[in-house]
């Protein structure tokens, strides 16, 4: 009896945001496409109506020559008010600042009530990097992805967490489901809900966030931090996963992960030198000692291909072709990689 209410309470409150879809210009359909503590992600539709008032959603569906978008809808009226008052302006903020960047999920337009608010979001509907992890394991039967489609997924990533600490945004909770694919095969880096600005390069932070498996040990100890730094140790993580189809510790309690941490990177199957060299350089104990983000835009696992028109083009510029620079970051932003277009991913879960 009690399911029977829920399902008819559940019933009622999605035919409320259809309704007020529909009164904000958007069709709202019953797949859902993603969740969250507080909140739920549908496929949605842009109306005509909507494409011709909205420019910044027509101009980009125009070139994807489609109307579907990813609605996500937040509970403001169940979530504790502190998500409501800190986290959520943080993450619009945070969309808006990090506006356009084609590695970055992009936020369309928000709509609000006294119940909810609705993000209308960039669609990636080849799901998330998780997946296709574990979905590329499954069908090379090897663990991880091949190191040149790591490099193409990598780079673009690396690229968006640049653009997002250009302008003054640090992401704190970057992790394989975060990353998403769209149908081009594009990285689009997604949920802000722990992203926050700064002002200052040496700022200091001290909210614990992001998942455990993920989250840089300065953090795990309870120390105030740099943001940039600890989204730094993320990305070896991430890449770690990459080419391993593994994470490379894995503990659920914080002290008991910083344990597992301090024992040392260990790499269990073949992987070049020059991938292990720029994970360990990214997964530094210290948070000084990490690679920067230039430095691993020019590092030499991340450009064999254009290396040598890389390093012609810095010597003409009269620039020492071994000293990190911004150079790096630069080309990243210019040419962002794409990657061939696969089948869609089924969901998996990394090892």
């Amino acid at each position: 009896m009690r399911s029977c209410s829920k399902r008819e309470a559940d019933r009622k409150t999605f035919m409320e945001q259809v309704q007020e879809s529909k009164e904000n210009g958007y069709l709202l359909s019953s797949r859902k496409i993603g969740s969250g503590a507080f909140s739920k992600v549908y496929l949605g539709y842009a109306t005509q109506e909507k494409l011709r008032q909205n420019y910044k959603l027509a101009s980009d569906l125009r070139s994807k020559r489609h109307s579907m978008v990813a609605i996500k809808i937040i509970s403001t009226a169940k979530a504790p008010l502190e998500y409501s008052r800190k986290f959520l302006p943080r993450e619009i903020h945070s969309l808006n600042a990090t506006y356009k960047h084609i590695n970055v999920v992009q936020l369309y337009e928000m709509y609000r009530n006294s119940k909810r608010t609705y993000l209308v979001l960039e669609l990636a509907s080849r799901g998330d990097l998780l997946e296709h992890i574990n979905a590329t394991s499954d069908r090379r039967e090897c663990p991880g992805l091949e190191e040149e489609e790591a490099r193409r997924l990598f780079r673009q990533i690396v690229s968006a967490v640049a653009h997002c600490h250009n302008v003054g945004i640090v992401h704190r909770d970057l992790k394989c489901e975060n990353i998403l694919l769209d149908e081009r095969g594009f990285i689009k880096l997604t949920d802000f809900g722990f992203a926050n600005r700064y002002s200052l390069k040496s700022s200091l932070m001290n909210t614990f966030c992001g998942s455990v498996a993920y989250t840089a040990p300065e953090i795990l100890m309870c120390k105030k931090y740099n943001g940039e730094l600890a989204d730094l140790w993320s990305l070896g993580v991430i890449l770690y996963a990459m080419v391993t189809g593994k994470l490379p510790f894995k503990e659920r309690q914080p002290h008991k992960m910083l344990h597992v941490i301090k024992q040392g990177l260990s790499f269990r199957q073949p992987i070049s030198p020059e991938c292990q060299d720029l994970i360990q350089g990214l997964l530094q104990l210290k948070p000084g000692a990490r690679l920067g983000l230039q430095q691993v835009a020019t590092h030499r696992w991340m450009l064999p291909a254009t290396s040598a028109i890389f390093q012609q083009a810095l010597k003409a510029a009269g620039r020492d072709p071994e000293k990190p620079s911004a150079e790096g970051t630069w080309w990243l932003h210019a040419h962002p990689a794409p990657v061939p277009s696969t089948g869609s991913p089924q969901l998996g879960v990394l090892g």
